[in-house]
């Protein structure tokens, strides 16, 4: 027993070396424009390589133990990947095309995947399943371009990627990367989560699940982190306690599900926010049915224990979360965020980095309710004494001059009636001001009237459970001001 144990600790240690030494024939063209002077340069690594091995010729296929394949990738018994060292270049370009060769016997397949560091650290999400010609569109030169290579097969079988290449050109994008925000606030969903347990198991990026791991599932291929990576991070935040994890993994329901997103790639017929499985739950979207078949309950995200248990103290296996995506723009902890001047609006979202409230236990909508399917409410109080929730919607204005206040009043199930008697305090640059509003006859956008406001973070809308009535429901979601022309 024991001379096999170390036969196989032996065989694994030398696939382990021998995959550190694979080496893909790809070359990548730095100097965009087919009349410029060129620098090219072979990617001499890998960042990243999770069951794949070199051919004697150099290219690549599946390692003999490469681990069982992923139900999202579908009827495949093995997968491995790999992802691409990029090389350095003190020049850049905003168009590359990437380029393969690959031979693929029946019952095997691969994807590729590009993104691109746009200033030497943070990273595009991944654009998916590139066709090999693809011309890959960024809204500015990238400094570092990179590709994700998945191999699928089976027993025996293994697809053989001969040769990946990507080269700057000036030929029209046929897949255009997202636009590139220097305002971009990380956009915050409330949305139902659970645990995801299974220590041992090995992620999607190969990752092998210890006990207490803090690592999250994403319905999505393009914000999977590299193995041991944090290139795509989420901000996790339960009754007040908040973690970051990294995505280490994909699903729970579906790997094409970019909720995130403004223009939704996967379900672009659903609002952005709503992920699909909450969608068919809920509202018996697609028949109730996921990538992965019948949705038994909601669930957008998979957290793992050590995030759930010892950072957030959830008791359960399932609950009602509130996750930041990191990567898509400043952490709205991090204070208020800078605004776009030449935006004729100013939005302040209740779950973005604008809007503050006293309590964790402030009561939220019923799951996919309210302006962006989200709101908060707090049962009202007529004695100050008694009042424990104040909310503040706090924009930092670009600019002076004179807004036209709106309040966003949503149509939610309730306990409770709502309240007719809102008390709305408004803090303009003149000094301050309250404005009672039936929220029960007035709902929708509300406005408040047209103040002045000084640039900063002075100036806010603050709203409480204080009000007319007593024992209603007061809803706070969003606010927005308008510049007066």
């Amino acid at each position: 027993m024991r001379s096999t144990r170390t036969y196989l600790r032996w065989s694994r240690l030398a696939l382990a070396l021998l995959a550190c030494t694979l080496l893909i024939s790809a070359t990548t063209t730095y100097a965009a424009g087919s009349g410029s002077p060129q620098q090219r340069t072979s990617t001499a690594g890998l960042l990243e390589h999770n069951g794949v091995l070199s051919l004697a010729d150099g290219s690549v296929a599946l390692a003999a133990d490469a681990a069982p394949a992923s139900p999202l990738l579908g009827a495949f018994r093995r997968s491995g990947s790999l992802i691409a060292e990029p090389p350095t270049s003190p020049l850049a370009a905003a168009r590359f095309r990437i380029s393969y060769g690959v031979d693929l016997p029946r019952g095997t397949a691969l994807r590729v995947d590009v993104r691109a560091s746009l200033d030497g650290t943070l990273w595009t999400p991944w654009m998916v399943d590139m066709p090999s010609g693809a011309v890959v569109g960024f809204p500015v030169p990238a400094q570092r371009v990179q590709y994700r290579l998945t191999l699928m097969g089976d027993l025996g079988l293994s697809p053989v990627v001969r040769s990946v290449s990507l080269e700057p050109t000036s030929a029209p994008a046929t897949y255009e990367a997202a636009a590139a925000d220097p305002y971009a606030v990380a956009p915050t969903f409330r949305i139902r989560a659970t645990r995801q347990g299974m220590i041992g198991g090995r992620t999607a990026n190969g990752f092998v699940i210890p006990p207490h791991a803090r690592f999250v599932s994403l319905p999505c291929w393009c914000a999977l982190s590299s193995k041991g990576g944090d290139e795509y991070k989420v901000r996790i935040t339960y009754r007040g306690r908040s973690t970051v994890v990294p995505v280490y993994d994909v699903g729970p329901y579906s790997a094409r599900d970019d909720y995130w997103n403004t223009q939704r790639k996967g379900y672009p017929d659903l609002e952005r926010g709503w992920p699909m499985d909450h969608a068919a739950y809920y509202e018996g979207y697609n028949g109730k049915q996921a990538d992965k078949g019948y949705v038994r309950f909601p669930t957008a995200m998979d957290v793992g224990d050590g995030a759930w248990i010892d950072d957030l103290g959830i008791v359960g296996d399932q609950a009602e979360v509130e996750v930041t995506m990191l990567w898509m723009g400043a952490d709205p902890l991090a204070g208020p965020p800078a605004r776009d001047p030449n935006l004729p609006e100013q939005v302040v979202d209740e779950l973005g980095g604008s809007f503050w409230h006293s309590s964790p236990d402030i009561g939220v909508s019923a799951v996919g309710c309210g302006y962006e399917r989200h709101a908060y409410q707090a049962k009202t109080v007529t004695d100050q004494a008694q009042s424990t929730q104040v909310a503040r919607w706090q924009p930092n204005l670009p600019t002076a001059g004179d807004y036209d206040l709106y309040v966003h009043v949503p149509v939610c199930p309730s306990k409770r009636a709502t309240t007719s008697a809102a008390r709305y305090v408004i803090q303009h640059r003149d000094g301050a001001l309250e404005v009672a509003v039936n929220q029960a006859a007035q709902p929708g956008w509300v406005h408040l009237g047209r103040f002045p406001f000084s640039a900063g973070s002075d100036g806010f809308i603050q709203l409480s459970d204080l009000a007319g009535d007593a024992g209603a429901t007061v809803w706070f979601d969003q606010a927005k001001w308008v510049r007066a022309p």
